[in-house]
């Protein structure tokens, strides 16, 4: 604790610098207060009430600074001025306030920190060290269901995944077949057990790997291809159209569910004709 000689809380030449108390002081430094201002606080609530002198000699702060000190302790609230007194005398406010302001600070600092978790994601997208954000490609008719098969010959992994129903397969799609098959380009398909299914699996090479589920149990009319980070979906409907996705991680999860299902489906699977 800081000790006053004086009993009537007042200096006098003989007065002794009022001793702050280094925990007192670390602590309201690490509260937010700088060391000059945490020692003019000690100082204050000791004197009770004070000029800028004797507040500035018990705290042991340069009557030069004790000014701007004083100043910066009323802008945060912890000091006042008593307005009765010709000279100017400041009076600590009640360590309660200290209290009351940190719990203040807390709940902003809660409310931030909700606010930035909430943006976070977005924040994440933006930055240029995150993974690619997914891009999507449209494409409409028949003649741009051919370019997004066109677009998967540039396959860097030299296979594929296929999911299909083999509804409406296109003219062109044993030309496409033949340069997949040239590029060495394999591809592991599930079918739906089909006519079209099966004409379609007499255009394929014998380096293809498929199994055909009945149609029965598992329906669907359209496609999906999986190959390299992209992801294919083809439907004939209203006119035929295709969607492709860009993503590495959305690619790699459904690799590993169609080889499940892939897998699952041997036992199921009709031989090729």
């Amino acid at each position: 604790m800081l000790n006053l000689s004086n009993s009537n809380n007042k200096l006098n030449n003989k007065t002794m610098p009022i001793i702050s108390n280094n925990l007192l002081v670390k602590n309201l430094v690490e509260y937010g207060l700088s060391d000059k201002e945490a020692k003019m606080y000690l100082a204050l609530l000791e004197l009770e009430v004070g000029t800028v002198n004797e507040a500035a000699k018990a705290a042991g702060v340069n009557r030069s600074s004790a000014y701007v000190v004083l100043e910066s302790l009323k802008e945060k609230g912890l000091i006042s001025v008593a307005g009765d007194k010709k000279i100017q005398h400041y009076i600590a406010t009640s360590p309660e306030a200290l209290l009351y302001s940190a719990e203040s600070r807390a709940q902003a600092q809660e409310s931030i920190k909700n606010k930035i978790a909430d943006i976070v994601p977005e924040l994440k997208a933006l930055h240029k060290d995150t993974k690619q954000k997914p891009k999507v490609y449209v494409f409409e008719g028949m003649n741009g269901l051919m370019a997004s098969f066109q677009s998967s010959l540039k396959n860097k992994e030299k296979f594929m995944r296929s999911f299909s129903s083999a509804e409406k397969i296109p003219d062109a799609m044993a030309e496409y077949i033949r340069r997949r098959t040239q590029l060495g380009i394999k591809m592991r398909g599930i079918y739906l057990d089909n006519k079209q299914s099966f004409n379609l699996i007499k255009m394929l090479p014998k380096t293809d790997e498929f199994v055909v589920i009945p149609n029965s149990k598992y329906t669907f009319d359209s496609n999906l291809a999986i190959y390299d980070d992209k992801i294919g979906y083809i439907s004939p409907q209203n006119g035929g159209y295709s969607i492709i996705i860009e993503n590495q991680d959305m690619a790699d999860i459904l690799k590993i569910i169609f080889d499940l299902a892939f897998s699952g489906s041997k036992g199921l699977s009709k031989k090729r004709v």
